[in-house]
């Protein structure tokens, strides 16, 4: 996700369904407090929290 991928991508990289995907970013945006909101995009969110944590 933080390099830009779609979840079908994502799960192609990691060899697992695309629901199971989706079950743990919804699971990572519920952690972070990033709930659904028209006016923002809870994947840049993440990604921002996550570039700003200094994992990266």
């Amino acid at each position: 996700m933080a390099q830009g991928h779609s979840n079908s991508a994502v799960a192609a990289a990691l060899h697992v369904t695309e629901g199971g995907v989706e079950k743990h970013t919804q699971r990572i945006f519920a952690k972070l407090g990033l709930h659904a909101d028209d006016r923002a995009h809870r994947r840049v969110h993440a990604v921002l929290n996550y570039l700003r944590s200094g994992v990266a």
